[in-house]
Parts: structure tokens; C-alpha cells; sequence
């Protein structure tokens, strides 16, 4: 099944058009320029592959948790494609890409995803690979105390995601890490396991993401 995935919750911003096998990606790190690159980028996929949006049967974006406009952009774009192509939509959570391309890395099955949150907080993620599949814990924001505690107590010894110069004390309990960000091609190999969830944006609007309430306030200690 032919999938188009678009993804913008990091610093990083991507695209990636699937055709069952065949993968067409187009990636850039590119701080606060998803909006610029977005459209460009599927674009350049679609021209790449030679193929038109009749070919492809669903989308997908990167739900978050992540950067609020990144998360934003990838929604709006994706939902504005859909309702002209008439596609249904799937959401992806941005920690889970980042646990996809760990266990195609590495082929390990377990996986505990961390992004940077700002404000002294980690998103973090669950997730394990059975029989090719992927499936995962709720996502959470926890502050790097209580990411700590919480793992000493986990059996998993996998972490994947960007936390590397913010957050060493935790990246060095995991016997292995993967420093990466999430890429489109992830969320579109997740959406092909679960194709069968896409909806039409006349059944179902996948929304973005957040975790944090108050998106755009900081804690008083940070203000």
C-alpha cells in the first residue's frame, strides 16, 4: 500500500512517499522552516517516484509530541492534502518513529524514545516490536528526576532520540542509545502496519498532540 507521510516535530523536517517497497525521502534539518519546505519537499517526492496522489491510498504526519508549530504544520498540511486528494488520514506518534528507526538500526525490540521538552521536561515513550509490529505505552512528560527514578525500576535498557546534550545523566543509564530525530520514513512504515486505522477527515480529524496544557506559557521559574 502506497503511503505519503510528512513529518516537522523537531528541528528536523521530512517527507517520504512509500510505494510498498520502493521509499522516495526527502529530509533537511532546518530550524524553523517546515513551513517553507514542507510543500516543496512532497513536491519533489511525487516528482521523484513519477507517480500522481491518485496512486497514493492514505497519509500520515507526525502527531507529537514535539515542537507546537512544527506539530501544527504537519497537521495543517497533511488535513489540506487530504481533504483535495480525498485520502484518509492516520497519525503517528513522534516517539514511536524514533523507536522504528532504533529497531531497524539495531533489530533490538525494546525501546524507550526520549525528545527534549524544553523547560527542564522529557517526552518519553515505551514501545516494543512484536512480529514487525510496533506498539507502545501512552506517551508521557516527565522531568529528568522522574525519568531517573522511573528507570531504575524499567527492565528496558534501549533508549533512542535527541537528549544527548541537554539530559547526559540519563542518556548514560541506558546500556545502548541512539542519538537521532524522528524521520517521515518511520511514520510511514507504522502507518503501513495500521493502515487499516486511516480515516476519511469526514469520520475522523487526527488532531496533534501536546502532553503540556499550556503550550505557549513557561513555569515561573522559567519566565
Amino acid at each position: 500500500m502506497n503511503v505519503l507521510a510528512v513529518e516537522s516535530s523537531t528541528k528536523a523536517c521530512s517527507v517520504c512517499l512509500k510505494l510498498g517497497d520502493k521509499v522516495y525521502v526527502e529530509f533537511e534539518m532546518a530550524p524553523q522552516r517546515h513551513a517553507n519546505l514542507m510543500l516543496p519537499m512532497v513536491e519533489k517526492v511525487l516528482n521523484q517516484s513519477g507517480v500522481t496522489p491518485d496512486h497514493i491510498h492514505a497519509l500520515a504526519f507526525s502527531e507529537g509530541p514535539g515542537a507546537f508549530t512544527g506539530i501544527r504544520i504537519a497537521a495543517g498540511v497533511t488535513q489540506g492534502l487530504a481533504l483535495g486528494w480525498e485520502k484518509p488520514v492516520l497519525s503517528v506518534s513522534t516517539l514511536e518513529a524514533l523507536a522504528w528507526q532504533a529497531y531497524k538500526e539495531t533489530h533490538q525490540t525494546e525501546w524507550l524514545a526520549c525528545l527534549d521538552a524544553r523547560m527542564k521536561e522529557i517526552y518519553v515513550q515505551s514501545c516494543h516490536i512484536e512480529a514487525g509490529q510496533l506498539m507502545s505505552t501512552q506517551a508521557q512528560l516527565l522531568s529528568q528526576e522522574q525519568l531517573l527514578e522511573t528507570l531504575k525500576n524499567s527492565a528496558i535498557k534501549n533508549g533512542v532520540g535527541d537528549i544527548d546534550t541537554e539530559y547526559p545523566d540519563v542518556v548514560s543509564v541506558f546500556e545502548t542509545w541512539q542519538s537521532a530525530y524522528p524521520s517521515a520514513e518511520a511514520i510511514a512504515d507504522i502507518t503501513q502496519q495500521r493502515l487499516g486505522q486511516a480515516k476519511m477527515l469526514d469520520e475522523e480529524i487526527p488532531l496533534p498532540v501536546y502532553l503540556r496544557n499550556d503550550v505557549a506559557d513557561k513555569p515561573a521559574a522559567m519566565k
